[in-house]
Parts: C-alpha cells; sequence; structure tokens
C-alpha cells in the first residue's frame, strides 16, 4: 500500500517536473523570441521613424508650402520688374528731356527764359527749371569750362571767364564769357551809353570787352567829344532774340531781368553828366 502510495507520488512528481519543464521550455522560447524582437527592434535604425516622417514632412511642404512661396517670390519679382520697368522708362524720358534742354542753350549763344524753353519743347516749366539747375550743378561739379549762368528769368551757356581771352579768337557769334556778357547787358540797357560811363560802371576792364564786343560786331562805338557812344547791332538782337527797336529792346530786357525804370533813370541821369562834361573839355 506504502508502496503504490510511492508509486503515485513519483508519478506526480514526474508529472510536474514535466510540466515544469515545458513551462521553462516555453518561457525560454518565448524569451529568446522577446530577445529577438528586441534585437529586431534595436536592428532598425533610431532615425528611421524620424526620417520617415520627415520624408513626409518634405513632401507636404514641397507639395504646399514651397510652391506658394515659389509663387509668392515670382508675382513679387514680377511687380517689382514691372515698377522698375516704370522707372527705367521715367528716367529715360528725364534723361532726353535733360539733353534736349542742354543742347538748346548750346546752340541758341543767348538767354533762353524757361517760359520759351517749355513751349518750345513742351516740357513742364517745373522740370525744365530742375533739369536746367542739374545741368549748372553737374557743370560745378565737372569743373568743365562752360557754366549756365543766370540772367534775370533767362539762363545762358557761358564761357569762364579765364578761357575767354584765349578761346575768343575762334568765336564767331557762339558762347560769350560772363565779363563780356554782363559789360554788353549794361549797353543794352542803357543805350546810347557813353563808353566813359560804362568803365566807370565796369571798371578799367570794360576797355577791353567794348573792344571784343565790337570786334565780334555786337555793338556800334561812335566818337562822341573825348569818349564813344555805344549801342548795340542787329546782330546782337539777332542772337538773343529780341527786337531792333533800341526803346523796344530796353523794355523787353527790363522785363527779363526783373529792373525797374528807376535803376535806367538813375543811369541815364549819370550818363547825361558824364556826356555833358566830356563836351565842355572837349571845347576847351
Amino acid at each position: 500500500m506504502w508502496r503504490c502510495k510511492l508509486n503515485n507520488f513519483d508519478e506526480d512528481l514526474d508529472d510536474k517536473s514535466e510540466e515544469n519543464n515545458e513551462e521553462q521550455l516555453e518561457q525560454e522560447l518565448n524569451g529568446e523570441s522577446d530577445d529577438d524582437s528586441n534585437e529586431k527592434i534595436d536592428n532598425i535604425p533610431k532615425n528611421q521613424s524620424q526620417e520617415s516622417l520627415a520624408e513626409n514632412n518634405d513632401e507636404e511642404l514641397i507639395n504646399s508650402v514651397i510652391p506658394k512661396q515659389e509663387i509668392d517670390a515670382q508675382n513679387g519679382s514680377s511687380l517689382k520688374s514691372e515698377i522698375s520697368e516704370e522707372e527705367r522708362l521715367a528716367r529715360q524720358l528725364r534723361d532726353f528731356h535733360r539733353n534736349q534742354i542742354e543742347a538748346s542753350l548750346y546752340v541758341a549763344g543767348r538767354p533762353l527764359s524757361i517760359e520759351e524753353i517749355s513751349t518750345k519743347l513742351e516740357i513742364r516749366k517745373k522740370e525744365v527749371e530742375e533739369l536746367i539747375n542739374d545741368i549748372a550743378f553737374d557743370y560745378l561739379d565737372r569743373s568743365t569750362a562752360l557754366v549756365i549762368a543766370q540772367i534775370g528769368d533767362s539762363y545762358q551757356m557761358q564761357i569762364k571767364t579765364e578761357y575767354a581771352e584765349k578761346v575768343s579768337k575762334f568765336a564767331k557769334g557762339g558762347a560769350i564769357a560772363e565779363k563780356y556778357l554782363r559789360t554788353l547787358t549794361i549797353i543794352a540797357l542803357k543805350q546810347p551809353i557813353m563808353k566813359s560811363l560804362v568803365v566807370k560802371i565796369r571798371g578799367s576792364g570794360a576797355y577791353e570787352h567794348v573792344k571784343y564786343l565790337e570786334d565780334n560786331g555786337l555793338i556800334d562805338a561812335v566818337k562822341k567829344g573825348r569818349s564813344k557812344e555805344l549801342t548795340t547791332t542787329d546782330k546782337y538782337s539777332e542772337m538773343f532774340g529780341l527786337p531792333k527797336d533800341k526803346e523796344e529792346l530796353k523794355r523787353v530786357m527790363i522785363a527779363q531781368l526783373g529792373l525797374d525804370e528807376i535803376s535806367s533813370t538813375n543811369v541815364e541821369s549819370s550818363q547825361d553828366e558824364e556826356l555833358s562834361q566830356d563836351e565842355e573839355l572837349s571845347q576847351d
């Protein structure tokens, strides 16, 4: 009986042992499986999931954001190019007007008013004034032999004084140096005027000025007493676009230069005194 119980006990132990072995085997198998899985997971690159996400994001960017940016950039550059084109055309037109005005001052050989330039070239008065100032400052910056002189409300291209004497021998009714032009303007405004009075007004250099103007056919000099009486010529009127009638010429110049009749009368009074003195000395 005890032997039977022992045998049964042994059989139970064997059964439990087998069950334990089976459980252990299953656990080992499961453990190996988990390890293998872990190894497989470990073998997967750590950044693979991030790369996949990045790839997906890149695709979305390519398909959405980047094309939109490109379109916006293209639209912006297109608008910018259109604005630049308008500005370029505006600059070209302004440069063309500037060159027209400069050429007009060069060929005229006489003062030109803003009104005359604006009318004949069909350019707005404000733009004419701005461009003349640009030309004048440009000549100063480039230190050329030419200057744009303002005479009343008119402008004239002139030769600088330091170059005038040497180059005057080549001139044939072209630009006149400022010093000669100033003396010529006084003669035109106060004609007939005595040479001695011109010298009083302009200084001793007026002797050379009068000779230059007479040699170039711009004034006539008629002997009167010990001095000479000076008047402008038709060539002067033609060169400067002024009336040939002396009184009308003076009225136009007074209006252009913004002068008044009082200044003209004062000079004429001085001239009468000068002429009387010359006549008295001549009679003596």
